[in-house]
């Protein structure tokens, strides 16, 4: 039950890493059992976690090929915590926005680092950005796929340029999302066959 399946002879079997998000893996179903506290049960006043871990935990595990299982614990009376429906309302006030980017995709094409994953589904990606490393994104070019535009979701443009087998995306100024930043890169073809790409670990 812990960790990815160690056997590919059990039909239908998945791996359940907990408390921590799965390895980078679109060969294999996998789903991350994590909690919004610190603990399976609930226990009064255990540290809730925050609104922007969530949503980065929810994007890492998307971006990573997988599911994400958040554990909500009951209390003795059967209700869930209020602190903790709030959480949830504020997920799914996220997700009403950027719930493109995560319902429906499959990992990648680019391996998440640090501070960045990635989602697709038909012709997009959807670059899942948590912090924004100066003025441009570079990333490895696509070479039997053609970027179209670049924009971030729900909002303006994106200068984006392809030259010396990489694409340069000009970054905005600030963070559209303190939480997570979405930018969609629109292909001129669908995006689920491209074969996973590291990502340079620095922009200009």
């Amino acid at each position: 039950m812990h960790g990815m399946t160690a056997s590919e002879k059990f039909a239908g079997d998945f791996g359940t890493p907990e408390q921590h998000i799965g390895a980078f893996d679109i060969d294999h179903p996998w789903e991350s059992c994590i909690t919004i506290c610190q603990q399976w049960a609930w226990k009064p006043n255990d540290k809730l976690k925050s609104l922007r871990e969530c949503i980065r935990t929810l994007a890492r595990a998307a971006g990573g090929g997988g599911n994400l299982l958040l554990n909500v614990g009951p209390m003795l009376d059967g209700r869930i915590e209020q602190r903790q429906i709030e959480r949830l309302k504020q997920i799914g006030q996220w997700l009403a926005q950027y719930g493109e980017s995560i319902y429906g995709t499959q990992g990648g094409p680019f391996r998440p680092t640090t501070w960045m994953v990635s989602t697709r589904k038909k012709n997009k990606i959807y670059l899942h950005l948590f912090t924004l490393r100066g003025k441009k994104l570079l990333l490895p070019e696509l070479k039997e796929h053609h970027v179209l535009s670049a924009r971030v979701l729900g909002g303006q443009k994106l200068t984006m340029v392809s030259q010396k087998g990489q694409i340069s995306v000009q970054l905005p100024q600030k963070p559209i999302d303190e939480n997570n930043t979405v930018v969609i890169l629109e292909l001129d073809r669908n995006a689920s066959d491209i074969q996973p790409l590291d990502v340079p670990q620095s922009s200009q």
